[in-house]
């Protein structure tokens, strides 16, 4: 299992995207993506995407509000998916009317060899 920070103290404000997380080729993987807030007088939205060659980017669905992005509010929100498809893994931050705050992620990844 390994842990890697996509997002480290970020300012909310601004459009973010985060490092890139590339999938070992070959790997089955499974991951727990969890995203912490503070200080937001906003609902800076949350892009979760993947990628099958790096270049095209496609969000994954918010299967509970029916979107394609995660609200953030201060809560944290915690995003898990066994059936990854793409090759690569980022997260983009849309501030959405958002003027202050801070936000981190962290991605646990773990695959059949870790």
């Amino acid at each position: 299992m390994r842990t890697e920070t996509l997002l480290n103290n970020a300012d909310a404000s601004t459009t973010i995207v985060s490092n890139i997380y590339v999938v070992e080729s070959g790997k089955d993987m499974r991951w727990l993506l969890t995203v912490s807030s503070s200080g937001l007088d906003g609902t800076p939205r949350m892009f979760v995407e993947e990628s099958p060659d790096g270049l095209v980017w496609i969000p994954l669905n918010n299967h509970i509000d029916g979107f394609n992005y995660f609200p953030l509010d201060d809560n944290l929100v915690s995003v898990r998916d066994s059936y990854f498809m793409g090759k690569a893994f980022r997260i983009r931050i849309e501030p959405n009317d958002n003027t202050t705050g801070n936000i981190d992620a962290t991605l646990i990844v773990k695959s059949k060899s870790n």
